[in-house]
């Protein structure tokens, strides 16, 4: 069952602030990147403020635990060794993108039913 509720289109729009955020920072997060650990990836922290607040190393082994403790109540993005600025810019614009068309789709539903 797909989700209207007005709580998650502004889950859907926050997200596309947050990609912007990433989008904004992703020169910090690649001049992160060299210092990544073998067997390690890059993890970039959006607080539930919008305001990034950093990256941190995790091990692949431990990502399905510490990517939530993390992330807390923001966002987190996984980068991986070798991410370019180009691959951060295509992914942001992917995320804002899946989200405009989730509140397009919640505002057509709604709309039809009205």
């Amino acid at each position: 069952m797909v989700d209207l509720s007005p709580e998650a289109r502004a889950r859907a729009g926050r997200t596309i602030e947050v990609a912007a955020v990433f989008a904004d920072h992703a020169e910090v997060i690649i001049a992160a990147l060299p210092d990544v650990p073998d067997g390690h990836v890059l993890i970039g922290i959006v607080d539930e403020s919008h305001a990034f607040i950093g990256t941190h190393h995790v091990d692949t082994a431990s990502m399905v635990e510490r990517v939530p403790e993390l992330e807390g109540g923001g966002w987190a993005m996984v980068f991986p060794p070798g991410t370019t600025q180009a691959d951060i810019e295509r992914r942001t614009a992917e995320l804002a993108d899946i989200n405009r068309r989730r509140i397009a789709a919640i505002d057509r539903i709604l709309a039809r039913r009205n």
